[in-house]
């Protein structure tokens, strides 16, 4: 572990080490703590640790985030601050003024070639992942802006997609190639997403800020673009989560094949051996898309008779009219007749 330094958080002291490139902060204490957990290293002096974004923690009174060029900034002036924004990213149908802040606060860390991203994962997702080599579409986030989130009880705001009782949940965990390639969510564009009603909804509501669901931090959601499959990269990992905090790596995928990278006999993933390889059976090239009564969409899967249809702009016009159904945050699809699916233009 690196040398442990005294920091600041929420008004206390704590000794604490960097962790996820600076972007989060690992915090120690010798007793008990409100939101703090018990520490799995064995015969350590501080058996009580939390984590904590790296933009609440100060060191020497300034936080320690100020020489990450990178971080989000929120503008100054009278009666502006961090929390007024943070509670306009919890507020749907934002007037224009508004709409502006939120997009200067997220412009001022812009997706880069090589951001690393994650992606909530259930077990069952995980399954079906480790046969076929995409990046699933929809929701996904920044790594920088999630890294604190560290148990399934944090992780819930990610989507809300966990399955109850399960002692780990997952993610996969990629890098950009091109920044193109993503979404903000937000209104017009994806507006119909945060008209859904929670009975044609999975996972927590879309508020149409570009932000998560959130009552401390500012989580800027993205989407991959048109909700499509991509490609998945060489080097990309899924990851565990264990209600004490613990990270750990799973599989990387290279050469067509999830490589395992642990032999952690407690992860219980069904139709997934841990420790063992598991080749991809099919490769994802490039996203097919497709008009299907005048709805746009993209082509996930086929055979030689039937395709299965994505939505790329989900709303509840657009599943009336093609009664698509969730299948996970933001993604709706529908077998549907290859024939009667016609290429978009």
């Amino acid at each position: 572990m690196p040398q442990l330094v005294t920091v600041e958080w929420r008004g206390e002291k704590y000794p604490g080490v960097p962790i996820a490139g600076g972007t989060a902060w690992e915090l120690f204490s010798a007793l008990p703590r409100p939101d703090f957990l018990s520490n799995p290293r064995a015969g350590t002096e501080y058996p009580h640790r939390g984590f904590a974004h790296a933009n609440e923690v100060l060191r020497d009174g300034v936080p320690v985030s100020v020489d990450d060029d990178r971080s989000m900034m929120v503008p100054l002036a009278p009666g502006l601050d961090l929390e007024y924004v943070r509670r306009l990213t919890q507020t749907p149908h934002l007037d224009p003024a508004a709409r502006v802040l939120l997009d200067r606060v997220r412009a001022s860390s812009p997706l880069v070639v090589g951001e690393l991203m994650e992606r909530p994962l259930t077990s069952a997702q995980v399954a079906r992942l480790t046969e076929t080599a995409a990046v699933p579409g929809g929701f996904c986030y920044r790594r920088r802006d999630v890294a604190h989130l560290r148990t399934p009880t944090t992780r819930s705001i990610l989507g809300g997609e966990t399955e109850p009782n399960e002692p780990w949940v997952f993610a996969l965990q990629w890098r950009v190639a091109d920044p193109a390639d993503y979404h903000a969510p937000i209104a017009p564009e994806y507006e119909g997403l945060s008209s859904m009603p929670s009975s044609d909804r999975r996972g927590m509501p879309v508020l149409g800020t570009g932000f998560a669901i959130s009552n401390g931090h500012l989580l800027p959601e993205y989407v991959t673009a048109d909700l499509v499959d991509l490609p998945l990269p060489d080097a990309a990992k899924i990851v565990a989560y264990t209600p004490n905090g613990t990270e750990s790596e799973l599989f990387a995928y290279a050469d067509k094949q999830w490589s395992p990278l642990t032999l952690e006999r407690r992860v219980d993933i069904p139709g997934v051996e841990i420790g063992r390889a598991a080749p991809v059976r099919r490769i994802l090239r490039e996203a097919t898309r497709v008009v299907w009564k005048g709805v746009s969409g993209s082509l996930v899967d086929a055979d030689e008779e039937w395709g299965r249809f994505r939505l790329s702009r989900p709303g509840p016009d657009a599943l009336s009219r093609t009664g698509a159904e969730p299948v996970r945050r933001g993604v709706y699809e529908k077998w549907v007749s290859r024939g009667e699916l016609v290429p978009a233009g």
